[in-house]
């Protein structure tokens, strides 16, 4: 808000007012919600500037794989997959952000979506992605009759569960189905 208004006063002429959003503001992210709800409010004051006359842009940055949080994650030979995302590098940010400012709209967004994998649909399949997540390396130490909940499924596997059934495999469920279904029950779904 504060360079807004500097802007509006000192810079009458200025070409360009950019800000770097986030995907989680559009998209979501479990755990993020003052981060995304910021980002939100800065989105909007790109929206009102656009209204007013006034240049204003607003990109909603998805992981960026060179540099930050993210690459600090990854190891240097691994493709870091967040949310049926993978990494964008700088070079592309930037080739992205030569074409946003060259565009109308107040906000866009650029990421780098995840390939669905190859034969995503057998039930073994969504078992072993939905183990894979919990952290469970033997199915045979845990019972297929308990919840998740009760496996100790966190917030943030929920989500990724939940984004990975319906990329994956195009099964949605709601978060309390999620936390209540067994293994048996992922068994039965397909």
């Amino acid at each position: 808000m504060n360079l807004d208004k500097l802007s509006r006063k000192l810079c009458p002429r200025l070409k360009d007012f950019v800000i770097f959003s986030s995907v989680s503001c559009g998209r979501g992210n479990a755990g993020q919600t003052n981060y995304g709800l910021s980002n939100s409010v800065m989105e909007r004051i790109c929206e009102w500037r656009k209204k007013l006359g006034l240049p204003a842009l607003a990109v909603q940055w998805g992981a960026v794989g060179d540099v930050g949080l993210v690459a600090d994650m990854q190891d240097e030979d691994v493709q870091l997959e967040i949310g049926g995302t993978l990494q964008q590098r700088i070079s592309s940010c930037l080739l992205s952000l030569d074409k946003f400012l060259k565009q109308d709209a107040p906000i866009v967004s650029s990421i780098v979506v995840a390939e669905k994998k190859a034969g995503g649909s057998g039930c073994g399949n969504i078992v072993d992605t939905v183990a894979q997540i919990m952290g469970i390396k033997d199915l045979k130490t845990v019972s297929q009759q308990v919840s998740l909940a009760e496996l100790g499924m966190d917030s943030m596997m929920a989500v990724e569960i939940k984004q990975t059934l319906e990329r994956e495999f195009e099964i949605f469920l709601t978060a309390q189905d999620i936390r209540t279904l067994t293994f048996a029950r992922y068994i039965r779904l397909t």
